[in-house]
């Protein structure tokens, strides 16, 4: 999801919390109708924007537990393996329509919180391991990047990369 790093659990640690604290600020400001009120250009609500964050931060989750991302994400192995994730993001909404605001918020919270929960058993030498050695079945060439950079690009970095799509959603300028 990002071509940015980190270099250590520290800096990763510190990352997620600034930019959880600052989504989870943004979104204590709105009321129970910002959440499905509008559109942006994608058709996407702030509810589907949760739904998104909740399912790339879950798939890095079942990777740090060794369990296959496309399971963590709700969609087939086929899909994910594809790469495309402008399908993978439409299958993700598309399933989770029925999902409440609220839901969709408590989710992210739990999924968050089990992410913390993870994060705080590994030391920074098992973060620094590549993507391979999590799951080592996966088809792809190579040993992929630090798994620390992968955590990064689907939590702090996801969060601040939605966090302006939300805002203007709520301002009526998406």
């Amino acid at each position: 999801m990002s071509d940015e790093e980190v270099k250590s659990k520290h800096e990763l640690m510190a990352a997620i919390d600034r930019d959880w604290t600052a989504l989870m600020a943004a979104l204590d400001r709105l009321q129970p109708t910002d959440f499905t009120a509008h559109q942006d250009t994608h058709g996407w609500t702030v509810k589907d924007h949760l739904i998104h964050l909740t399912a790339w931060e879950r798939s890095v989750l079942f990777l740090l537990t060794g369990r296959p991302r496309h399971a963590g994400l709700g969609v087939a192995e086929e899909l994910y393996l594809s790469g495309d994730e402008d399908a993978i993001n439409a299958a993700i909404t598309a399933a989770n329509q029925l999902t409440t605001a609220a839901a969709a918020l408590a989710d992210l919270r739990a999924v968050h919180n089990d992410m913390l929960a993870r994060l705080a058993t590994l030391d920074d030498a098992s973060l620094q391991r590549r993507y391979r050695s999590y799951l080592p079945d996966e088809p792809g060439n190579g040993d992929g990047p630090p798994v620390l950079n992968v955590v990064y690009g689907n939590t702090a970095h996801h969060y601040a990369d939605h966090l302006p799509w939300i805002e203007a959603l709520v301002a009526g300028q998406a």
